[in-house]
């Protein structure tokens, strides 16, 4: 056990869930068909909107771009993306129903369902690299900074987008599957856009970043140390796409039109990587340098259930849950 180094950042207890009633329909064309329409009849599918929160930075641009390339749209969808800090901040929104769906971590989602929340992850998110050194995700310290290797970690302080969640759990997977101690390692919560501020100005020792704050922080002389999510496992499942058990058991064929957005937007950024990059000048405001260097993740497709096991095993050895819920509970089965 390793009592005293978790610090377990209560969620909100469960909100109940407003009913929001968002049940697509299709209806055939009786013209030229026979008495129940079938012959000659056009299935039309009703347009719904959704508001989708999702995290700040390369995901929530990727979603963005998968709204504005018209993928959402093929699939009768109007889709609002709200961008926010962390994956745990999305996790109130869709309690409260103000985010039919959300963008989140696979950490949050289980945290939430330990703690009573019904909701469920219904497509996958980002991977991890299968080679760290393409990982879009790096532990990163300034050129001059002492720590050379992720033993050096332990006993620093290290910023995190939010406290006990994803960045801790595969920070300390990765540390011990180098085989190096991580218990003393100082977590500082702090938002991606401030963290490469902060260790500049000695804030901080080290910065957990994601993309495109990872190429901004390399533009600016920081070295990476660490890639905790490819190196806790490479190709691990890390986002998800999560919403409650209410709303999906009353709007299945919106969350499988959702599903089949996200992977044919995720299939064409696989094979247009530099249509993506391209992009980013806009979505996330860079400059094409920048653009250019950012590393890219997989995304979509089914929920990966190993991954998620996984990092369900992590937050029990690391004391973020009692034990892990079943995955039946924590899975949408389309």
């Amino acid at each position: 056990m390793r009592n005293g180094w978790v610090r377990h950042k209560a969620l909100r207890a469960a909100a109940a869930v407003m009913a929001l009633g968002l049940v697509a329909a299709s209806c055939a064309d009786d013209e030229g068909g026979g008495e129940d329409g079938a012959e000659g009849g056009v299935e039309e599918t009703e347009n719904v909107s959704l508001t989708v929160g999702d995290i700040l930075g390369i995901p929530s641009a990727f979603l963005q771009f998968a709204v504005d390339q018209g993928f959402m749209e093929e699939q009768g969808l109007d889709v609002a993306v709200e961008a926010n800090p962390g994956g745990a901040a999305n996790i109130p929104g869709v309690e409260s129903g103000d985010f039919e769906i959300a963008g989140s971590n696979v950490v949050s989602v289980l945290l939430a369902r330990s703690q009573g929340l019904e909701l469920k992850m219904v497509s996958a998110g980002t991977f991890a690299a299968e080679d760290a050194d393409a990982d879009f995700s790096q532990v990163v310290v300034p050129a001059d900074s002492p720590i050379q290797s992720p033993a050096d970690l332990d006993g620093r302080s290290v910023a995190v987008n939010t406290l006990a969640n994803i960045a801790e759990v595969t920070i300390r997977g990765s540390i011990e599957a180098a085989g190096a101690e991580h218990e003393n390692i100082d977590f500082v919560e702090m938002e991606f856009p401030d963290m490469i501020p902060a260790l500049q100005d000695g804030q901080v020792d080290a910065a957990h970043v994601i993309e495109p704050f990872l190429s901004i922080g390399l533009e600016e002389g920081m070295r990476p140390i660490i890639a905790p999510y490819a190196g806790t496992q490479p190709g691990m499942a890390i986002g998800s796409y999560f919403s409650s058990d209410e709303f999906i058991e009353q709007n299945p064929d919106v969350i499988d039109r959702f599903i089949a957005g996200i992977s044919a937007a995720g299939e064409h950024v696989a094979d247009n990587p530099e249509e993506f990059r391209a992009a980013l000048v806009d979505l996330a405001d860079l400059n094409p340098e920048v653009a250019d260097a950012v590393q890219l993740p997989p995304w979509g497709g089914p929920v990966d259930v190993p991954s998620v096991e996984r990092i369900g095993e992590l937050m029990v050895d690391f004391e973020l849950i009692d034990e892990v819920p079943p995955m039946e509970d924590v899975v949408y089965q389309p």
